[in-house]
């Protein structure tokens, strides 16, 4: 479910819009993801989601997406871990499934740690902290608009604090696992609530959440939760063949389009984007509602769990998380500002300046940010209109564009020296290479403060 509202998320790629790779892509994924709901013991079905999710990850790069990003480290790990284990069984037909699922825990329980631990520590800044700019109030506004506390200042600071302490809970809880349902049942309910506030396209982001704790929880929570799961899907076979476990998804998705499309009768002005992020929502309140009270029972049922040993996984296995957990801090080392868990942070580190409470300056070891330039004119509106809305770029970003676009031409500043109607061509010896157009990617930079919310 995780990778179809991910997918849901890009419609443009669904329709066409990106190119025939994209589409090719995009629709292997829906259609794999929906063979293994009705096969979901099929090991070589779940990793050809898993290499087709990573080709289609690897051609949007470079990806700004947080939730994309998560995705394919872990489809990374579960790939390492399935080849390894086919090198290990000498054989391309056997594959120690329980060994595999072992694994593969310790990388989903990881992800969610450094996760959790960077959505805390990039949050740390003046911004954050600020009840008339934090990105937390920007969700907890239309959550608390139908009840008229949107402006009340205890609400606000409630909603920035809470964050802290949801998150640093969730992290104790998912290595307590005598009572790791306490920070369970918080972190669902929180990342069940965030996509209704309709703030952003949070859905895939949950979704994805979700499903690494359903890989994360103790062994006896896991097995009760694969009793219901199995139950219920055994229902729906005996009823309407093995394509029955599909029926409900359908049924919802049919009532979600007819809700959305009447309620468009009424509002025709109402964008086509709005249109597809209402459905979403709507199966969002569903499926994970559903989720969240099976998973909510079950930690309630192993409370305290059991603690049940697991063989040691081999040390190999913290390699991609660990990796993973070092490119997190790219913002304070002068790389990417993207893709980097710092989503809806508030935080700002460009041209040796931060908000960051722990910095007086960001510790670079790399060059990028520094170079922030103020686009003056240029032949690419878009580029004008950033401009005039006040903001900077990074100058690596401009370089990508003209390079993609040769005969686009821009004048800007920087350091004070004005460059007049650069181009590709007078950039040449400049521009970046393979690996840093495809690694690196960062954020319109805005030196207004209080540092407002964007993403």
């Amino acid at each position: 479910m995780a990778a179809l509202f991910s997918i849901a998320g890009d419609i443009y790629s669904l329709i066409g819009y990106k190119g025939l790779a994209y589409t090719g892509l995009s629709w292997a994924i829906v259609l794999l993801s929906l063979v293994l709901l009705l096969y979901p013991r099929r090991t070589g079905i779940l990793l050809a989601l898993v290499v087709v999710s990573l080709l289609l990850y690897g051609l949007r790069l470079p990806v700004a997406s947080n939730n994309k990003t998560i995705t394919a480290v872990m489809n990374l790990g579960i790939l390492l871990s399935a080849a390894s284990l086919y090198v290990k069984a000498a054989s391309i037909a056997a594959i120690d499934r329980v060994a595999l699922y072992g694994q593969i825990r310790v990388v989903a329980r990881a992800l969610l740690a450094i996760m959790y631990f960077y959505g805390i520590f990039h949050k740390i800044n003046t911004d954050f902290l600020n009840p008339s700019v934090s990105c937390a109030v920007g969700l907890y506004v239309p959550l608390a608009r139908p009840f008229g506390l949107e402006d009340n200042l205890f609400g606000r600071y409630l909603a920035i604090y809470a964050t802290f302490v949801i998150e640093a809970i969730a992290i104790i809880a998912l290595y307590w696992k005598r009572y790791f349902a306490i920070g369970f049942i918080l972190a669902l309910v929180f990342h069940y609530v965030i996509p209704i506030s309709a703030y952003s396209w949070y859905m895939d982001f949950s979704s994805l959440v979700f499903a690494l704790y359903v890989l994360s929880i103790p062994v006896p929570a896991s097995r009760s939760l694969y009793g219901i799961s199995l139950a219920a899907a055994n229902g729906l076979r005996a009823q309407f063949g093995r394509v029955g476990t599909l029926f409900p998804a359908a049924a919802l998705m049919v009532f979600a389009i007819a809700v959305v499309l009447l309620l468009a009768l009424a509002h025709p002005e109402r964008s086509f984007d709005m249109a597809v992020h209402s459905v979403w929502i709507l199966v969002w309140s569903v499926v994970g509602g559903v989720a969240m009270i099976v998973l909510t029972y079950v930690a309630l049922q192993n409370l305290p769990c059991d603690n049940v040993s697991a063989p040691r996984p081999p040390a190999w296995v913290y390699f991609v998380p660990g990796l993973f957990f070092l490119s997190c801090l790219s913002p304070y080392v002068g790389l990417k500002t993207e893709s980097s868990i710092n989503m809806f942070s508030n935080l700002h580190t460009e041209a040796g300046q931060t908000n960051h409470l722990l910095f007086p300056m960001p510790p670079y070891l790399f060059n990028y940010q520094n170079e922030v330039v103020k686009i003056v004119d240029s032949s690419e509106p878009h580029l004008v209109r950033q401009a005039q809305a006040g903001k900077y770029h990074v100058l690596h970003e401009i370089k990508k564009q003209l390079r993609w676009n040769p005969e686009a031409w821009v004048t800007y500043v920087k350091d004070g020296e004005t460059v007049s109607r650069a181009t590709a061509a007078t950039l040449a010896h400049e521009m970046p290479n393979i690996l840093e157009r495809k690694l690196l990617i960062f954020k319109l930079v805005d030196f207004s403060r209080p540092k407002v919310c964007s993403h």
